[in-house]
């Protein structure tokens, strides 16, 4: 089953907080930009739930250049909360906008995990449900960001 979302404000933030909320086991998240506070507290609920979770994240957009303190303090909050989370800078920049729940279900699309991109930008989102196949060939992708990533160290 396909579903789609598009921004600004045509579903796009809502189905990747769809797809966060359906898994029961385990979320796999891949990101460029990351400061969006409705992914942090869905991701904070499903681990509240029992989900495992980890994430890599674009070194140079959420810690180097990052100049608003919004990336620092989303990771923080994820770290501080016992989710695991890597920084990668081994490319030029880490594009992936990646969700892999439950080993089944794949969200894909231009869709940066930001209120920019929920409510500024136009962006795309596109869910992939029950296509294990296609999840397990996501999960190599972010298997090989995530050993070529660094911790996340937080200030607090």
């Amino acid at each position: 089953t396909l579903e789609t979302g598009f921004s600004p404000d045509e579903g796009a933030e809502d189905l990747v907080l769809k797809v966060i909320r359906s898994a029961k086991k385990e979320i796999r998240l891949m990101a460029y930009s990351f400061t969006s506070q409705p992914v942090v507290e869905a991701l904070l609920a499903a681990k509240k739930r029992g989900v495992d979770i980890k994430l890599v994240v674009d070194h140079k957009s959420n810690v180097r250049e990052e100049r608003s303190s919004e990336s620092r303090a989303a990771l923080a909050t994820l770290v501080n909360a016992g989710i695991p989370l890597r920084t990668i800078s081994v490319y030029a920049i880490h594009h992936d906008k990646v969700i892999v729940a439950d080993r089944e279900t794949v969200q894909t699309g231009s869709f940066n995990y930001s209120d920019a991109a929920a409510h500024s930008n136009s962006e795309n989102v596109l869910v992939i449900w029950n296509h294990p196949k296609l999840a397990e060939r996501y999960l190599e992708h972010w298997t090989s960001r995530w050993n070529q990533g660094e911790p996340f160290q937080t200030r607090y």
